[in-house]
C-alpha cells in the first residue's frame, strides 16, 4: 500500500517487530493496543483507517470491528440526484409522427412506456415531446424505459423556428430546475448515501495527495542499498545475487517542495449525450462519482491543492462549477453542483464543445502572470469525458494539438469514462504519449490522477 502511495508511511519489518515487543511485555493488552500504537499515524483519516483494519482481517488477524470507529447514518431518503442503470438494447424508431410544436408532454403516473408518439412526456423515438431517442422534443427525459432511436434522417426534418422554439422551452425548465436546487434543503445523509460505493477511492486518492507534498526534511524509505534492513519486496533478487536489496531511513530528496498550491482545472463532460447513454453504460454516472472523488478528496487540502471544476456542453464551453478558492464548504454544498451537473446535461441542446473548454482551461488554469513568485507551484488541467468526439467530425489530433498548446507549461491530460466500440481506445492512441487514459471504472481514477500527481513531482 505504501508503494502504491495508498499509505502516508512506509509500515515494514520494523513495526511488526514492535508489536511483538508490546505483546511480550504487555500480554494484557491484546493485539488491538499494539496495533495502534504503529497504525495512529493514519487514524486521522477514518476511511483509509478503516482500509488498514480490513487489510489485517482479510490476512487473519481477527481484529474486532471496533478497532476502527465507523459512523453510519441511517436514513430514509433518496439521493434526488435522478438516474437510472443499464438496460436492455437499444430499438430503432421507423415511423415518428409528424412534426408539430414542440412541448414537454403530459405526465404518465403510471410510467408506462410509449413509443413514437407524440404526446406523452419520457416517452421513446417520437415527435416533439421530452424524451430519448426522438426528434424535435425540448429536452431529454429518461424515465428508464427501453429508447428507440430516430435516424439522424427523421432528425433533420426539424425546422429552424421549431427547433429554437424547443430550445426556449429547455432554457426554462433549466432555470427553474436550478432555482429549486438553489433552494432545496437536502438532508447529509442523501449525499452520503450516493458517496458510499467511493469511500474506499476517496480514501486512495487522499492518501495520494497526502504524500504530494514538501519532502525536504522527512525521512523515508531510500530502496536499492546495499546495507541497512532487508526489503522484503526484493528478496528474489537477493537471491539470485543482486547486493542492493537493503533499504534505509534517509532524505527522500534533496530539493525543496512545493512553494506554492499545485492548480488544478477539472473539465468535466456535461453535454447530452452524459444524459442520453447514461442507461447505456452509466456515463453521467460515473462522471457525478469523479466529481464527488475531487471534491471529498481535496477537502481540506486547499494549502497544497486550489482547484476547480467547470463542465461543458452543447450550450456553453465553460460552466463554472467550482471556482479556484472557493471549493465547496459541506455535503450539501457538493450535492448541489453534482444536481447542476445533471441538470445541464439534461437540458442542454446537443453539440460538442470538448476542444474550447479544453483551450479555455488552460488560459484559464495559468491565469495571469503564470510563472512569477507568487503564482502557483504547478498547473495541471484534466478533463473527464465521455469520448464522443467523431460523432461531430472532431479528430483526436485536434484534441491532442491543445493539449500541447500551452505557452508557459501547463500540463494538459484527458481521462475518457465511457466509449462507443473502442473510441476511447483510438483516441488515447492519438494524443501525447502519457497524456491520455481510460476509466471505465470510478475506481480507476485515484490510480490516474496518483500517476499524473506523482508524475509532475520528480
Amino acid at each position: 500500500m505504501s508503494d502504491r502511495g495508498d499509505i502516508s508511511y512506509p509500515y515494514s519489518t520494523r513495526e511488526a517487530v514492535s508489536v511483538v515487543k508490546h505483546l511480550e511485555a504487555h500480554p494484557e493488552e491484546g493485539i488491538e493496543s499494539a496495533l495502534r500504537n504503529i497504525l495512529d499515524i493514519d487514524s486521522f483519516d477514518s476511511r483509509l483507517f478503516s482500509r488498514i483494519g480490513d487489510v489485517f482481517r482479510r490476512n487473519g488477524l481477527s481484529l474486532p470491528y471496533s478497532f476502527v470507529e465507523l459512523v453510519t447514518i441511517n436514513n430514509d431518503g433518496e439521493l434526488s440526484i435522478e438516474y437510472v442503470g443499464k438496460r436492455e438494447a437499444e430499438g430503432v424508431s421507423n415511423s415518428p409522427p409528424d412534426l408539430g410544436s414542440p412541448k414537454v408532454g403530459k405526465w404518465d403516473d403510471a410510467n408506462d412506456p410509449h413509443v413514437g408518439g407524440n404526446q406523452w412526456a419520457g416517452g421513446t423515438g417520437g415527435s416533439d415531446t421530452a424524451g430519448l431517442g426522438g426528434r424535435g422534443g425540448p429536452y431529454r427525459l429518461d424515465r428508464g424505459h427501453k429508447v428507440h432511436q430516430v435516424s439522424d434522417e427523421a432528425k433533420s426534418m426539424v425546422s429552424k423556428e421549431a427547433a429554437e422554439a424547443a430550445r426556449e422551452i429547455a432554457r426554462k425548465a433549466l432555470q427553474e430546475r436550478l432555482a429549486e436546487i438553489g433552494m432545496s434543503e437536502t438532508e447529509f445523509s442523501m449525499y452520503d448515501t450516493f458517496m458510499e460505493s467511493i469511500k474506499a477511492d476517496i480514501a486512495d486518492l487522499r492518501g495520494t495527495l497526502n504524500l504530494v507534498e514538501s519532502k525536504k526534511s522527512e525521512r523515508d524509505w531510500i530502496k536499492r542499498q546495499n546495507h541497512g534492513e532487508i526489503d522484503d519486496s526484493r528478496l528474489v533478487d537477493g537471491v539470485a545475487g543482486d547486493k542492493y536489496v537493503y533499504k534505509r531511513r534517509g532524505e527522500s530528496r534533496a530539493g525543496g517542495g512545493l512553494r506554492h498550491p499545485k492548480r488544478l482545472r477539472f473539465v468535466m463532460d456535461c453535454s447530452g449525450s452524459m444524459y442520453r447513454f447514461n442507461g447505456h453504460d452509466e456515463r453521467l454516472n460515473r462522471c457525478l462519482e469523479a466529481t464527488t472523488l475531487v471534491m471529498e478528496s481535496f477537502d481540506g487540502m486547499e494549502r497544497r491543492f486550489d482547484y476547480s471544476i467547470v463542465g461543458h456542453s452543447g450550450d456553453s464551453k465553460c460552466i463554472p462549477f467550482v471556482e479556484f478558492g472557493h471549493p465547496p464548504k459541506n455535503p450539501k454544498d457538493r450535492l448541489r453542483i453534482l444536481q447542476r451537473m445533471v441538470a445541464h446535461s439534461q437540458f442542454c441542446i446537443s453539440g460538442d464543445n470538448t476542444l474550447p473548454a479544453m483551450a479555455q482551461a488552460i488560459v484559464d488554469v495559468e491565469g495571469p502572470g503564470f510563472g512569477e513568485e507568487n503564482d502557483a507551484d504547478e498547473c495541471i488541467v484534466i478533463g473527464v469525458s465521455d469520448a464522443n468526439l467523431a460523432r461531430y467530425g472532431i479528430h483526436p489530433r485536434e484534441l491532442g494539438k491543445i493539449m500541447k498548446s500551452s505557452a508557459n507549461g501547463a500540463k494538459v491530460y484527458c481521462v475518457f469514462i465511457a466509449s462507443f466500440g473502442a473510441e476511447a481506445e483510438s483516441i488515447t492512441r492519438e494524443l501525447p504519449i502519457g497524456q491520455g487514459f481510460v476509466c471505465m471504472q470510478t475506481s480507476d481514477l485515484p490510480r490516474v490522477l496518483r500517476h499524473i500527481l506523482t508524475s509532475q513531482i520528480g
